[in-house]
């Protein structure tokens, strides 16, 4: 609407195209001052400098200096030239015609609707807006998918970029990028109206789009599934190598990895779901599985009370307060009461825990290292060990109960119970040695009075595993070998002890 620009606009238009306005078109002399219309808008050469900018940027004009020319996108050359130098331009020029197929074939690349191009044309600032948009979403997303060719796609131990033609495309992501970040330059409608490229150059990129679209698929499937693939993975570690549900996961991996490398990769967001599901499935097989070993090996609120009265048990007391006495082989003592602490509680794991990770948080339970857990399962349950543990308290009572009865007949010790014991205290012993069975409560006194008639002897300890070992290296061998090897184990034993003293014990 400016009288100045339709002045200008006006000089241009009356030209052919390919036709140019000289300068002397447009500035004239007036008794030797310059100006512009010197008859009418009478304007000076600095301020149509200024304006011939402004068409320069809305894509009406192309300016020319001597060297140069200036279009919509020649803006930050043009801003950095002299005033002189403008003020003192060679010519004007019509822009170029509208490149329309180019245009339409940008849009389209970019997943846009091609009609747009045509609203560029009728100078609507909205549609190259939403184009340049796209063209920062895209730059963006090259250079992250650069980045992933040059880091690789792992998914389940695989890398899902090995062997495909994905891993070679560099050097066609490098240029698409170059061209990509050229079109940030084209932020007007007149600036577009200079688009240098063709509709083949333009469409030459759609490789490189498809590839940022597979690669995108493929970095979607791997943020759905890697956190389950990866939880199943360490879930395998938990359970013993034998378990069936290892057997089960290792086969669905290979199942799922071998998909994934014949998959039509445009196609695997469907594939996603199904591949999904099966990760989910084999999840919660996991969580049945682990929760049932959990619940056999650990003690629930009941079994705790039980391992916390045996190990208060009255048995355990009697078997405590006679671990005093030398003959007593109390490693025996200490191991079950090792044993029996071993047994872990836990009543608290509820599925939901086991969501986020395969091992409980409360117990850290991996019955891969624990003892009695095989691939059928645990071999003896939590409560049963109670039950096992209960019956073996009575038989070291009885076992303990049978070592004091066969030394107190012994001859050497009867003869201290005659010399050594008070009445009262022999009629304890004594009444002992006729019932059999340990005096109930059992005191101090009673306990004191086995030390002191069982002092003269001496114990000797056999660990049951050098025993054992003794037995191995010896291998197939006679009744006399195996006599004359445990009967020079003895000797070695009790060297340099009297014979008639010493007492072996057990552990």
């Amino acid at each position: 609407k400016s009288k100045y620009t339709k002045f200008i606009l006006d000089a241009v238009k009356a030209k052919g195209h390919g036709q140019v306005v000289n300068r002397s078109e447009i500035i004239q002399d007036d008794h030797g001052l310059e100006y512009m219309n010197p008859g009418g808008t009478r304007l000076e050469p600095e301020w149509v400098t200024v304006i011939l900018a402004a068409l320069v940027y809305s894509g009406d004009i192309v300016l020319a200096i001597p060297g140069k020319k200036f279009d919509a996108t020649g803006l930050p050359q043009l801003a950095a030239t002299g005033m002189d130098e403008l003020t003192r331009f060679k010519h004007l020029e019509q822009p170029k015609e509208w490149n329309l197929p180019a245009l339409k074939a940008l849009f389209e690349l970019l997943g846009m609707t091609p009609g747009m191009a045509q609203l560029v044309t009728q100078g609507k600032d909205e549609p190259v807006q939403n184009l340049q948009q796209a063209v920062g979403k895209i730059v963006k997303r090259i250079v992250m998918t650069q980045q992933t060719l040059r880091e690789g796609l792992s998914f389940w131990g695989m890398d899902l970029l090995a062997g495909t033609d994905l891993a070679s495309q560099a050097s066609g992501l490098d240029e698409a990028k170059g061209f990509f970040e050229s079109l940030q330059a084209y932020s007007t409608p007149g600036k577009l109206k200079n688009f240098r490229y063709s509709a083949p150059e333009v469409l030459a990129h759609e490789k490189a789009i498809k590839a940022l679209d597979e690669l995108d698929a493929l970095r979607e499937f791997i943020m759905d599934h890697s956190a389950t693939a990866s939880w199943l993975s360490t879930a395998e570690a938990v359970l013993p190598a034998d378990h069936d549900w290892v057997d089960r996961m290792k086969t669905t991996r290979r199942d799922v990895l071998d998909t994934l490398k014949q998959a039509d990769r445009t196609k695997l967001a469907s594939q996603s779901q199904s591949i999904g599901a099966r990760l989910q499935k084999l999840k919660k097989e996991y969580t049945v599985a682990y929760i049932g070993l959990h619940t056999k090996a650990r003690l629930g609120v009941n079994d705790d009370k039980r391992k916390a009265g045996l190990l208060n048990d009255q048995r355990v007391q009697v078997l405590e307060k006679l671990a005093i006495v030398e003959l007593m082989p109390k490693q025996q003592l200490i191991e079950y009461k090792n044993r029996l602490a071993g047994l872990k509680s836990c009543f608290a794991l509820t599925e939901q825990n086991l969501d986020a990770t395969p091992i409980c948080p409360h117990c850290q339970f991996r019955p891969a290292a624990e003892s009695g857990v095989s691939g059928s399962g645990l071999l003896v349950a939590g409560s049963q060990q109670l039950d096992q543990m209960d019956e073996q308290l009575d038989r070291i009572v009885e076992q303990w109960t049978k070592t004091l009865l066969n030394n107190l007949e012994d001859p050497m010790t009867q003869a201290n119970i005659k010399e050594l014991l008070h009445e009262d205290d022999k009629t304890v012993i004594q009444s002992f040695m006729a019932s059999k069975e340990l005096p109930e409560p059992i005191d101090g006194n009673f306990v004191q009075t086995l030390k002191t008639v069982l002092a003269g002897l001496q114990k000797v300890p056999v660990k049951k595993a050098e025993l054992i070992k003794l037995v191995s290296n010896l291998g197939p061998s006679t009744p006399e070998e195996l006599k004359r090897a445990i009967s020079d184990y003895v000797d070695s034993l009790t060297r340099g002890k009297d014979i008639n003293k010493v007492r072996i014990v057990l552990e």
